[in-house]
């Protein structure tokens, strides 16, 4: 049992060090400013999105980018609803949109992957952006996340789920919001620290040449998901610099998921490209451990060490609640909702557990 206290406490240092590290970067983040307008590439996969492609196509082409510099390259990947005749309605207006019919999705192991990177074969920006086709951003989406140009060779936008009303909101809804913020808050702490661990594909974008120069997704395409933080753990190998965008005019906004079914499932297929950075960032493999054991451990040790148990996580809870705080801050969220934290850190053991069993044998559906 000593044995449990002492890996315990070390997970738990090694924990509140990097939350340290995160709340220092983030503190020292500014919003950039950059007049230049390079040529810019958006891309984006979708399969069977007739419900919020049109949304995202309308944000799009009414971005504050000049039209001249940007192009939208919309990669249908064999959808069997009404997404592609939507995207050409579109195109025959724009000549900016750009409809990419997928080709052998059959053949791939991840076919989002596939068609991404058949989409940034055919575009010609230099800068490359990406978001989800259930997204939503907004008028000056481009303008400031170029803004991060040429300093960075990729940069990371904030995104979070869409939630119009915080006092009308469902409980899954609030801690969906909430679990993001806090899986976001250290990844963009990690990204300003000078530490990049992770991302979301929600709001991503890179220089073209560094995504070529790595060799695009050939070395992870045997793996199902990670197209955003297992490509920037590639470019991150190689040197090359990432940051972060805190501008809020950059976030992006994605509809909440409608039951527990699907954000467990979400949730799993994320944590399914953590056991692979033990190759790719082995730092952020051990983060990830001193994380699983300094949230499951102490509510263990309730039961055999009370006091010590009870010391971390109050320990714990106040840390993270200012480094939160700090978050939200930067990220121009409202503090009020901080109030729903001891919730969410009363149930994310047990959340945890499940999501890191299932994720170790990839059950997950990917539609």
């Amino acid at each position: 049992m000593n044995f449990i206290i002492i890996i315990t406490g070390i997970a738990f240092v090694i924990y509140l060090y990097y939350l340290y590290i995160f709340w220092v970067g983030l503190k020292k983040t500014r919003s950039a400013i950059n007049y230049k307008k390079p040529s810019v590439s958006v891309v984006i996969a979708a399969r069977n999105e007739e419900k919020t492609i049109m949304k995202l196509l309308t944000s799009l082409v009414n971005q504050s980018y000049p039209i001249e510099n940007y192009e939208v390259i919309i990669a249908d990947d064999d959808s069997d609803d009404k997404t592609a005749s939507i995207v050409q309605r579109f195109s025959d207006k724009w000549n900016f949109v750009k409809l990419l019919n997928v080709t052998g999705r059959e053949e791939v192991i991840s076919p989002k992957k596939n068609a991404l990177s058949q989409a940034i074969t055919q575009a010609k920006g230099k800068i490359i952006l990406s978001t989800d086709a259930d997204c939503m951003i907004g008028k000056y989406w481009i303008e400031s996340m170029v803004a991060n140009y040429p300093n960075n060779d990729m940069v990371i936008g904030f995104s979070r789920t869409k939630i119009d009303s915080w006092s009308q909101a469902q409980f899954i809804t609030k801690f969906e919001y909430f679990d993001f913020l806090a899986m976001f808050s250290a990844a963009g702490g990690s990204i300003s620290s000078g530490k990049p661990f992770s991302c979301s594909g929600q709001n991503i974008s890179f220089k073209k040449s560094a995504f070529e120069e790595v060799g695009g997704y050939e070395k992870i395409k045997h793996l199902i998901s990670g197209d955003d933080v297992n490509l920037m753990q590639l470019i991150r190998k190689t040197g090359k610099k990432i940051g972060l965008s805190t501008s809020k005019h950059s976030y992006a906004y994605t509809v909440p998921t409608k039951n527990w079914a699907e954000l467990m499932n979400q949730r799993i297929r994320w944590a399914s490209n953590m056991k692979w950075q033990i190759l790719l960032n082995p730092e952020f493999f051990f983060y990830l451990i001193s994380v699983l054991l300094t949230t499951i451990m102490p509510f263990i040790m309730l039961f055999t060490h009370f006091w010590i148990g009870l010391t971390i996580l109050l320990v714990r809870g106040f840390c993270e609640y200012n480094f939160l705080k700090i978050s939200m801050e930067k990220f121009h969220e409202d503090r009020n909702r901080l109030k729903f934290y001891p919730i969410w850190m009363l149930i994310q053991p047990f959340y945890m557990i499940l999501v890191s069993i299932f994720s170790l044998f990839n059950f997950f559906k990917w539609k």
